[in-house]
């Protein structure tokens, strides 16, 4: 009787795992960035590209200088799920830039991608930002980076990023 009633407990563990499990992959935490996927996302001399990483269990990012009309690639990473912190988080590296490594966490707002960033100099010095990205629709988005300073926002950077091969 004790072996059954322990089966039977060790069944209805399994199926609320998996019950649980299923549903957090409903709502997928990453389903934001399926619409940056595909294509190249062009500001000014410089594009990234977006791929999904395993199992759409993390996204791949990088970022190209264009220089002398051919790209340079000088930042890649990738935004994942965090479930012990849940949030979606950030890691990526740089070369030729002020800073070399790049911490992230993002959240989506609607149609609005918003992320507390953490940059880091070479030297250790770390700066922190807030970066948005404000989908003007499936081809476009605005990019605003921003510093907080003791008396208000101050804007640092700005721009439109346009997509210019179709999407997936």
């Amino acid at each position: 009787m004790k072996s059954n009633g322990t089966l039977t407990i060790t069944i209805a563990v399994v199926a609320l795992l998996m019950t649980s499990t299923v549903n957090s992959q409903d709502a997928h935490p990453l389903q934001g960035f399926e619409r940056l996927i595909g294509g190249q996302w062009h500001l000014d001399e410089s594009y990234q590209e977006f791929e999904w990483g395993v199992g759409r269990q993390s996204v791949r990012a990088r970022s190209y200088f264009v220089v002398d009309g051919q790209p340079k690639l000088v930042s890649e990473g990738f935004w994942y799920w965090h479930p012990g912190e849940q949030q979606i988080k950030g890691l990526f590296t740089a070369i030729d830039m002020p800073v070399v490594l790049f911490e992230y966490t993002t959240r989506f707002e609607g149609s609005t991608m918003v992320n507390d960033l953490t940059t880091f100099a070479a030297n250790g010095n770390e700066t922190t930002f807030a970066e948005i990205w404000e989908f003007v629709d499936d081809m476009q988005f605005e990019w605003k980076l921003t510093s907080e300073l003791s008396d208000g926002t101050e804007a640092v950077m700005s721009g439109t990023y346009v997509r210019t091969k179709s999407p997936h």
